[in-house]
Parts: structure tokens; sequence; C-alpha cells
């Protein structure tokens, strides 16, 4: 815990002293450089131990030394042409070429961190109006799954969520494609993102905004009667929001929704500061819609 509040801490330091007191664009490329280095350190350097699936992503990759790549392949490709029910064996298949480089599950877990942070810390510096802020919230509500946990989901993420939102708004949909494909053999809960290509441009007007925020209300409503086979299809595990209530699933779920809420108010004042609001909101959108996918509630 010590590690991740002197991590916070630097942060805040380095935001202060270079993006407060010495603004320049310079400036915040070496912090968004700065915040990705620390994060890669502490999730490369990490005891096994860490991590719900640290021990066990460590049985997998040293037992994918016995696995040839041509039996590998051959996976990928009956998974693709033939149904064949496999685990994300494009995740298995980029074990094994990382093998060919390296054998040691250590240099694996900085490869992972860097496949995430680096292309994170790339978007960030991009997009974000205040990088600072976006490192933090991924320092308190994200970096117990994606720097320490979801190999898979991690790798697809910086994927098809990072890289992938170049060619969004490029609006390069074969690029789009081959990544989502890639990332789909890796983790096929990104799947999930595909919709946003083609949503992205849409008009933030009134009508559109209705549309939405009645989706929300239905899919709130419904919960695992909509989303359940989607859930299930997608490997995610599903929990009650009322269980826990003081955190966890629940908390996450009203904290997505007030977000989104919070956004749709105040939308004329980030429009008159940004003029990507239209990926910025379709994204929320759908962030939003996603996020409600964990929700599994029993109604009489």
């Amino acid at each position: 815990m010590l590690v991740y509040l002197a991590n916070i801490a630097l942060l805040l330091s380095w935001g202060y002293f270079l993006l407060v007191k010495h603004p320049s664009n310079k400036n915040r490329k070496i912090f968004c450089a700065i915040a990705a280095i620390q994060w890669i350190l502490i999730s490369g350097l990490r005891s096994e131990s860490i991590g719900a699936d640290t021990e066990n992503y460590g049985r997998h990759f040293y037992a994918m030394r016995n696995v040839s790549l041509q039996d590998q392949l051959q996976l990928c490709w009956d998974y693709i042409f033939h149904g064949v029910d496999a685990n994300d064996p494009g995740f298995y298949l980029l074990v094994k070429l990382f093998q060919y480089v390296c054998n040691d599950y250590r240099a694996f877990l900085f490869f992972v961190s860097a496949v995430f942070m680096i292309p994170m810390a790339v978007w960030i510096y991009r997009n974000s109006a205040m990088p600072c802020l976006s490192f933090i919230i991924y320092s308190i509500l994200f970096y117990s799954f994606f720097s320490v946990t979801g190999y898979r989901q991690t790798i697809a993420t910086a994927l098809i969520v990072f890289i992938g939102y170049k060619y969004v708004k490029e609006r390069k949909l074969g690029a789009f494609l081959i990544i989502a494909f890639v990332a789909f053999m890796i983790h096929k809960s990104s799947i999930v993102f595909i919709p946003y290509y083609f949503i992205a441009n849409l008009e933030i007007k009134q009508p559109y905004v209705s549309v939405v925020t009645a989706a929300i209300v239905v899919v709130t409503i419904l919960g695992r009667r909509i989303y359940e086979p989607i859930a299930t299809f997608l490997g995610f595990g599903s929990k009650d929001i009322f269980e826990n209530s003081v955190g966890g699933t629940g908390t996450f779920v009203f904290l997505m929704l007030t977000v989104c809420a919070l956004a749709i108010l105040l939308y004329p004042i980030i429009q008159k500061r940004r003029s990507d609001t239209n990926f910025l909101y379709n994204q929320l959108f759908l962030t939003t819609l996603t996020t409600l996918l964990v929700i599994h509630v029993d109604y009489p």
C-alpha cells in the first residue's frame, strides 16, 4: 500500500512542477512518460503473490514451454474457422512468441505492463486536458486490475481502446477492424468496443441524449434479462449490485451513472472547450451501457 501511495504522491509532485509551475507541451510529454515508467516498474517488479491471477498466469506461462508454436497456431485456426472452444488462444500465441525472445516470467510481467501503459500514456498525452488527473484516476480506480491482474483484458484493452481510438478518429475502418480482431483473439470482451467506430461521430443533440438516457434506464431496470447472455459469451462475471453495497460493483455502477449524468448536464460548457466532444461523449455513453454488464439482479 505504501508503494501505491508513494506513487500517487510522486505523480502529484511531477504534475505540480511540470504541468502547473512550468506548463508546456514538452513537459506534458515528460510527465506522461514518467507516470508510465512508474506504473511499469510497480507492475513489473511486484511479487508474484500480488494479484488474483499472477501466480496462475505464471503457471500457464511456464506450461506454454511444452506447447509447440505449430500446435498453438492450429488452435487459433480452429478457433476462428471451426468454432473450437478455446480460452482466448491469441493470448497464449502471444506468450509462445514472447518465449522465443525471453523465457523469464518476470520479463513477461514487464512486457504486459509496457504494452498497456505506453499506449495509455500516449492516449492521455494526446487527449486529456489534465494528464495528472487522468493518471490519478487510473491509479485509484483501475490499477488493481490492469496493472495487477487481468493480462488478457489488459492487452486487449490497450489494442482496441488506446490504439484503436486513433483509427476511429481517422475513420480508418480496415485498420480498426484488424486491431479489433487481434484484440478479440486475446480477449473476446474487446468486442464491446467495436460499435464505437460507428457511433463515434453522432452529434450530441437532445433527441439522441434522450434515447441514450432511456436505454440506460431500461438496461439498469432489466439487468441480467438483457445482458446475461452477452456477459456469459464475453466471459464477464456477474454480481448482485446490491451485494456489499458499501463498495465494489454497485458503487462503481453508481459512479459511472453519476459521471454520465453530470457530463450530460455540463455538455454546453465542455462543448465550448473541446472540439472532440462527439468522440468523448459517445465513448462515455457506450462505456456506461457496457459497464451495466456487471448487473445481476433478480426481479420478482
